[in-house]
């Protein structure tokens, strides 16, 4: 097994005579294993130091408030972080068996919505707001981290350049609806068991924001995985008509995440 980072004592303790595989599907910067271990399995994440703080204390104040993975361990060392949770019940809703039943797929992800909606924001000290992301997305370009051939043709063809895109979400900007917000409602963060949502993975871009920034990131990945036909049925179900001009606005900022 090859670890990119050097492992702590506290993370090689608990993985001792652990059997271990990588996992790759995901967009994460970490470095991400299944653990399995006295006939229980968890997840390892390793990455640099501090891109895995975020993602600690959400889980610490998400428990109790919604389905999310029990933290098992949270090491670092000088220069690397290490976060151990048990796993979440279930299947990813983007699995064979759910991209064989999208219908059931849909009534999975719109129960999940109405979780992430009970999240009382009201004490929340998460703030991942329209300007948030615009910070966000502004740096990655300032730091040539997102690259002209990484935008779709149509998007280079309407903008011509990254830095039109930046003034264009700057010049566009809506007032946020707030609410709970995971931050990357995509179908392998959302799981499922016995056709009925069981949790969330990766929750370290939660916090309050706009309530359409979630529906955007959703949309795009139930058009990916079970085709445009059922990007309609997911907003039905949700008994909600969507605002195009601020998911697209969305969709067009996501274009400059890395």
């Amino acid at each position: 097994m090859k670890f990119n980072y050097e492992l702590s004592n506290k993370v090689l303790r608990f993985i001792d005579k652990a059997n271990l595989e990588e996992i790759s599907i995901g967009c994460s910067d970490s470095q991400v294993f299944k653990i399995e271990k006295n006939n229980k399995l968890y997840f390892i994440k390793i990455s640099s130091k501090g891109n895995l703080t975020s993602e600690y204390e959400k889980l610490k104040w998400l428990r109790g408030k919604l389905s999310v993975p029990k933290i098992v361990l949270y090491d670092c060392t000088d220069d690397t972080e290490f976060l151990i949770t048990e796993s979440i019940n279930g299947e990813m809703v983007c699995s064979e068996y759910y991209l064989n039943n999208p219908e059931i797929g849909i009534n999975v992800i719109a129960n999940a919505f109405k979780q992430i909606n009970n999240v009382d924001i009201k004490n929340c000290p998460f703030n991942v707001t329209l300007d948030y992301k615009l910070a966000l997305v502004e740096n990655n370009v300032n730091k040539n981290l997102i690259h002209v051939e990484d935008l779709k043709a149509e998007t280079l063809k309407r903008f011509g350049n990254l830095e039109n895109i930046i003034k264009f979400l700057k010049d566009n900007k809506f007032n946020d609806e707030l609410c709970f917000s995971h931050g990357d409602v995509s179908l392998p963060n959302i799981f499922a068991i016995d056709n009925e949502f069981s949790g969330f993975i990766d929750v370290g871009e939660c916090g309050i924001a706009d309530k359409w920034f979630d529906l955007a990131i959703c949309e795009k990945s139930i058009r990916r995985n079970y085709g445009e036909q059922y990007v309609s049925k997911f907003y039905e179900k949700l008994n909600i008509i969507p605002e195009r001009d601020k998911i697209d606005y969305y969709l067009l900022m996501m274009e400059l995440y890395l």
